[in-house]
């Protein structure tokens, strides 16, 4: 897997190591509920999740090292959009620990992805959903450039086109 870096992050494979910082924040029971997971109560569920993590980070799934504190903050995930029938599409998903809400950190990690998928691995377009009641995703997904798709009973779909595919111009 790629490492991928920006200003504050380091995008990188999970590790074992990791096992507490991905704890804390997917013990948070707000988190939990704006992304659609179960709060995992115990550090062994948590280590069932960080042990299938480590498995697809192999391909897809960056931990969100905080270059500061060598912290891991979050994760961002980047699979193939099955929803969708151009061959060439991706989606991409992410979590944050609240301590970290309202920083621009998602932004930054999101873009810093956006950035790889659209240069090296030539995706055609994107697409990002959030919770009809996550307000925090959506900003971040519009901040990213993403353009409205669609609503559903409980999500918001949005995608974003490689323009630099398209156009030459520059996509966020």
């Amino acid at each position: 897997m790629e490492i991928l870096k920006s200003n504050r992050l380091i995008l990188r494979s999970w590790k074992i190591c990791d096992l507490d910082d991905l704890h804390e924040f997917t013990s948070n029971e707000r988190v939990a509920s704006m992304a659609g997971f179960k709060v995992k109560s115990t550090e062994n569920e948590t280590l069932n999740i960080l042990k299938q993590f480590i498995i697809d980070s192999t391909d897809s799934l960056w931990a969100i090292e905080f270059k500061e504190s060598h912290k891991v903050i979050g994760w961002v995930e980047l699979h193939t959009y099955l929803q969708n029938e151009q061959t060439n599409s991706k989606e991409i998903g992410f979590v944050l620990s609240q301590k970290y809400w309202g920083l621009g950190i998602m932004a930054e990690a999101v873009i810093t992805v956006l950035h790889y998928a659209f240069s090296e691995e030539n995706i055609d377009s994107i697409v990002c959903s959030h919770f009809i009641n996550n307000i925090q995703s959506k900003i971040v997904i519009e901040k990213c450039g993403f353009k409205y798709e669609r609503k559903s009973t409980d999500k918001i779909y949005y995608s974003l086109i490689n323009k630099v595919k398209t156009n030459g111009s520059i996509y966020v």
